[in-house]
């Protein structure tokens, strides 16, 4: 299957991904490990290529998805011999602030940051934890930052 598909998968992700052959090659390569996985799961509904593509195109997005969280981590642990003693004061104050917006959340939205930014688990772990579904979680989290950035922007958490 991999020498008769590989190539015509190969082309779908370079051309969704802008013509980046590594990264193609990487995403055609967990496209069939995926796919060996789970061929339990194939009930012959589409031709193998479609279901493939489709194997192929959510590896894509989960690499893009990964990227974005990687490169959107707000990282507050700078070693203190590093810091000015102004810089650290202005670092406890930033904390403390993003504590006083988190601290205005719902408990539900307050908790899915905390597991996900704090103690850094993975999508599939919280999913697990708090016994949902991983499109429920991640619709969760989507809102639960959504409201803190509204709470950041629109109020002042320190009377």
């Amino acid at each position: 299957m991999y020498h008769r598909l590989g190539r015509k998968i190969l082309k779908v992700i370079l051309k969704r991904n802008g013509g980046d052959l590594d990264l193609a090659e990487q995403v055609v390569q967990d496209t069939f490990v995926a796919a060996y996985k789970s061929f339990h799961t194939f009930h012959h509904k589409s031709t193998y290529f479609t279901w493939l593509t489709k194997i192929a195109l959510n590896k894509l997005t989960d690499y893009y998805r990964g990227q974005v969280n990687k490169n959107s981590r707000l990282s507050l642990d700078i070693p203190a011999p590093l810091m000015s003693p102004e810089e650290k004061m202005a670092l406890d104050e930033l904390k403390s602030q993003v504590n006083a917006c988190l601290n205005l959340l719902p408990p539900e939205y307050r908790q899915l940051l905390q597991l996900r930014y704090y103690e850094d688990l993975s999508l599939t772990q919280i999913a697990v934890r708090l016994h949902l579904t991983l499109r429920s979680l991640e619709g969760k989290l989507y809102r639960a930052k959504k409201h803190l950035a509204q709470i950041i922007t629109t109020s002042d958490p320190h009377p």
